[in-house]
């Protein structure tokens, strides 16, 4: 077992043996969730519906491309 494995453990052993700790830990895991509710996930959603306009325009454009590649190799094989 590694060294970082190791003090994961250990980490993981003190924290289960300390109530002090674990509440620490617990009112910290609640702040973060509640950050990630509140302000990240908001920013999240608006950034990728900001996006989808770009997103659906460069579909369009790789469909397009496709579309000529096909044509210009068909024109090559019919010998066109």
């Amino acid at each position: 077992m590694g060294i970082i494995s190791r003090l994961a453990a250990r980490a993981v052993q003190e924290i289960a043996s300390d109530p002090e700790t674990r509440a620490k830990l617990s009112q910290k895991l609640r702040e973060t969730s509640r950050k990630l509710a509140e302000e990240l996930e908001p920013r999240a959603r608006q950034a990728w519906r900001d996006s989808q306009p770009k997103v659906e325009s460069a579909k369009r454009g790789l469909k397009r491309f496709a579309h000529n590649l096909r044509e210009e190799y068909r024109k090559g094989r019919d010998g066109e």
